[in-house]
């Protein structure tokens, strides 16, 4: 039951329209309606999950620093003042009654809002549960945070290997893998191949000769958004700037220290991005409208078949193209031009006046490679390296919206060319909480003698208890689903006086050791259970001390 309604005032003659989501498409389409809104004629509303516009294309260049983080994004209240915008999760679409459900952040309650037309400009989501740990150990890509989590991950990869002294630790610390050979993943792979080169210069003990990036695509060549002769080229530049393109390559599982690839691969890293795993937005499933592989499919008016007065725009719309046959593709570009038209028809149908159908030609595709090169189709032409890298930058710079962002991001490139990319590492992590980990057969999730941090529970498969005695280790416990460790040592505040290691597919429910000791102490049913554990442990740890001598 929904504990409150808001509703917009729409009984007079004002028709509302709300637009669902605040990326590319959602963002054209109000400021293409603004005016309309700004006059009166009609109430806007936009709702996003973000308080902010993020421009996508230069997201990338967040990670080596050469634009400021907070320079890509726009904040959505000034970027359309005349929009009435709520930042809320979006929990579901009734076109029976045109309400949307919305949950404000922190709330547990849900609103609605009414609409007379609706543009669902929702994106399309990421899923990579189907791949065993890659959910839990694989870092993102498509969020500001994600962006800024991979850059001081990177950074945190080269501080560790820099005091690091085993070969094989230090291998692994240094050994960085890209899931995905697109548009995304070969931007990714080209930020992060440029960044560590640079950051490296300042860390004595490591060497840019020792970083392995490797990109994995499944497909017989990367980027299937070109052509075969510039993705060939792409191909060739990345390989000769040290990036290692493993083709035919599919990414089956992950743990924390290994990429798991199909027929049984195993590469030893600590750094995996999934720019794969795109699947439809679940917001759309119950929505009862004509769906083919997860998108809405609409018209070439950009009406969805099957609702009345129901747009739809950018990924998650299958969008026919009248001028090339097919389907548009999910980009950036066609987004922005279905976002005018979808908003130029709706304000046609509250004017009694005719829709018109959408039609636009791909002006280009551009692909940055690192280095002030970049590989471009636009305009007809094929362009490759200082050139191409040019174009991109004047074409995204001149989509950029509001002319304090265009200033910023030009000066963060100037200052760029003049001087070293910055190497600050700001954690913005919370410290404390409780995840999920995947270990595979031999992972040791922590080895006798390290410093206690973390409580674990098993969730499935078991794990092996191990003593090392006079160099050698031998088995004490196997537990198995519902048993725990760790408790001792944080308890006692000491290192582990045994290893625990994965035997089998491992699944762990990781507590902090500061959540741990809090729950501990202020729980006296849990505090009392551990004691009665400690104790029984304690007892068999003496009893087994006397049978060794």
């Amino acid at each position: 039951m929904f504990s409150s309604i808001r509703r917009a005032e729409c009984k007079g003659a004002v028709p509302s329209v709300v637009i669902l989501g605040g990326g590319y498409g959602g963002v054209h389409a109000a400021l293409e309606l603004q005016r309309a809104a700004r006059r009166g004629e009609i109430e806007l509303t936009l709702i996003s999950r973000e308080n902010f516009f993020l421009f996508q294309p230069m997201l990338a260049e967040v990670i080596s620093g050469s634009i400021g983080p907070l320079n890509v994004v726009s904040p959505l209240r000034r970027l359309v003042p005349h929009a009435q915008f709520h930042q809320a999760e979006i929990e579901s679409v009734d076109t029976d009654s045109r309400k949307v459900a919305i949950r404000y952040p922190g709330h547990t309650r849900l609103n609605y809002i009414h609409y007379d037309h609706l543009i669902s400009a929702v994106g399309s989501a990421t899923d990579l549960s189907r791949f065993s740990g890659v959910q839990e150990h694989a870092l993102t890509f498509k969020t500001l945070g994600d962006a800024f989590r991979l850059r001081n991950h990177l950074l945190s990869m080269l501080e560790a290997a820099d005091v690091e002294e085993d070969e094989f630790e230090k291998r692994q610390l240094l050994t960085f893998v890209v899931a995905g050979g697109g548009y995304t993943g070969v931007e990714v792979v080209s930020e992060i191949n440029e960044f560590l080169r640079v950051a490296s210069r300042n860390y004595r003990n490591v060497s840019a000769d020792e970083f392995r990036i490797i990109l994995l695509h499944r497909s017989a060549r990367i980027l299937p958004e070109l052509g075969e002769r510039l993705a060939n080229f792409s191909h060739k530049l990345l390989e000769k700037r040290g990036i290692y393109i493993h083709l035919h390559a599919e990414l089956m599982g992950a743990t924390a220290q290994t990429a798991i690839l199909a027929g049984e691969v195993f590469i030893p890293t600590r750094t995996l991005v999934a720019t794969i795993g795109a699947s439809p937005n679940p917001i759309l499933t119950d929505l009862p409208c004509e769906r083919e592989r997860g998108r809405l499919v609409v018209d070439e008016t950009l009406a969805v078949k099957g609702s009345a007065d129901l747009w739809a725009i950018g990924d998650c719309a299958l969008v026919p193209d009248t001028l090339s046959g097919g389907a548009c593709p999910p980009t950036a570009q066609f987004a922005l031009q279905q976002a005018k038209r979808a908003a130029q028809n709706i304000l046609a149908k509250i004017r009694g006046k005719p829709t018109k159908p959408f039609k636009h030609k791909s002006k280009g595709v551009f692909v940055p490679l690192g280095g002030y090169a970049a590989a471009t189709e636009a305009f007809g032409l094929e362009v490759s390296g200082f050139l191409a890298w040019w174009m991109y930058r004047t074409f995204y710079l001149m989509q950029l919206p509001r002319i304090e962002r265009k200033l910023r991001v030009a000066t963060d490139w100037t200052l760029d060319l003049i001087f070293p990319g910055d190497i600050v590492k700001v954690d913005i992590d919370r410290t404390h909480g409780t995840s999920r980990h995947h270990f595979e057969t031999g992972e040791y999730i922590y080895r006798q003698g390290d410093i206690a941090q973390e409580f674990y529970v098993v969730l499935s498969g078991e794990v092996e208890i191990l003593r090392e005695h006079e160099g050698q280790e031998s088995p004490v416990a196997t537990l198995s689903g519902g048993d725990y460790f760790g408790e001792m040592s944080l308890l006692r505040e000491e290192g582990h006086s045994s290893s625990a290691r994965a035997h089998g597919h491992v699944e762990l429910l990781v507590m902090s050791g500061d959540d741990f000791l809090a729950l501990a102490s202020s729980s006296s049913l849990f505090g009392e259970l551990l004691r009665t554990v400690a104790q029984e442990r304690m007892t068999i740890n003496a009893a087994r001390q006397i049978d060794e001598r």
